[in-house]
């Protein structure tokens, strides 16, 4: 028996991280494989003795078999991953500080806590070539295994322009200051001038973000432009997906970026975070960084962020080359077997 032990979510949908869980939970039992996914509750990455106690009994109390704990529940738990008497996996969808956004003191004391988590893990997964580099320099550990998140081919989304004569953009994740959606916004105000319409599809994480970011788009150059679609998914992110041109998702952190690999998988390019895990995903395995379906800028140049828009919004050749590429990333994209297949390798080594 394999027991995945990952954040119970409340009231927020499911993050890429949760997303990822469950599919390689599903990829291991179409393998053959048992497993169990316990959600944990707790306010992770910052839990309480009670949580603490909790997640202790659900790791001592595993059958026989390997025990995988979700980074935002392990990393932030280095007193149960140093005091089991067990081997434990940890999959790092984001460091903690990363994916809560933190500076200053914030940010050091989850580097604390999960330094100990990562030096006392038997095994440490992470999605990207990114992800692993950044791990290494912030907390040492070089053993680390890479497992990419699968993606399944989806039918070619027509995009706005084929179907309503306006470029259609969407935003993709949780509305919060990882995500970075303040700037996408301060971009889409420089070009103004231009048709084009955004839909910003995911939870509200920041709730006083949120709040502000509608502000803005409900009056001015924005008003009407911009549609606050919420947790979307099944066939209404289906629907959203065919009238996308292009996915805007300039993430100020991203470990891999599964919504720009989803747009690939619909031959849709993105604009994203340069130096993030997403531009990884972006330039393919394999491919020239310098023939990327899309493009990679600057987290914090709403400037650059408006001119290359520009540029892609009056120039239909490069319209095309962006899509040209997106294609091809797309016929070289590989599903969850293959996931499942690598870690299945790191725990074989590490035993029962």
């Amino acid at each position: 028996m394999t027991r995945i032990l990952v954040p119970a979510r409340t009231g927020l949908g499911p993050s890429g991280g949760d997303r990822y869980d469950a599919a390689l939970a599903a990829a291991w039992r179409d393998r053959g494989r048992d497993v169990e996914l316990l959600p944990v509750p707790g306010p992770w990455p910052d839990p309480g003795p009670a949580e603490l106690e909790r997640l202790a009994e659900l790791v001592s109390d595993a059958p026989a078999g390997p025990v995988l704990l979700d980074g935002l529940v392990g990393c932030a738990a280095p007193e149960v991953v140093e005091g089991t008497g067990r081997p434990l996996t940890l999959l790092v969808h984001a460091l903690l500080a990363d994916g809560a956004g933190a500076t200053g003191d914030r940010a050091a004391a989850l580097d604390a806590v999960e330094q100990r988590a990562l030096a006392a893990a038997s095994t440490v997964i992470v999605t990207s070539g990114w992800a692993a580099r950044r791990l290494t320099e912030r907390h040492g550990r070089r053993d680390v295994v890479i497992a990419p998140p699968g993606t399944t081919r989806a039918p070619v989304a027509r995009g706005g322009l084929a179907t309503t004569g306006t470029p259609g953009l969407l935003a993709l994740g949780a509305v919060s200051r990882v995500k970075n959606q303040a700037l996408l916004l301060d971009a889409l105000e420089r070009v103004a001038d231009l048709p084009w319409r955004l839909v910003v599809a995911g939870p509200v994480a920041d709730p006083d973000l949120a709040r502000t970011l509608e502000a803005r788009t409900a009056s001015g150059c924005l008003a009407g432009r911009v549609t606050w679609a919420g947790t979307v998914e099944g066939e209404e992110l289906e629907r959203l997906w065919d009238g996308t041109d292009l996915l805007m998702h300039p993430s100020r952190s991203e470990t891999y970026g599964m919504a720009v690999a989803e747009a690939l998988a619909h031959g849709i390019p993105a604009v994203v975070g340069a130096g993030t895990g997403a531009e990884e995903v972006l330039a393919g395995e394999g491919s020239s960084w310098e023939a990327l379906a899309g493009a990679a800028v600057p987290t914090d140049d709403p400037g650059e962020l408006a001119e290359t828009l520009r540029r892609w919004l009056t120039d239909a050749p490069l319209r095309q080359v962006w899509r040209r590429r997106a294609h091809g990333r797309r016929n070289l994209l590989t599903g969850w077997g293959r996931t499942a297949e690598q870690i299945d390798r790191a725990l074989d080594r590490i035993g029962p």
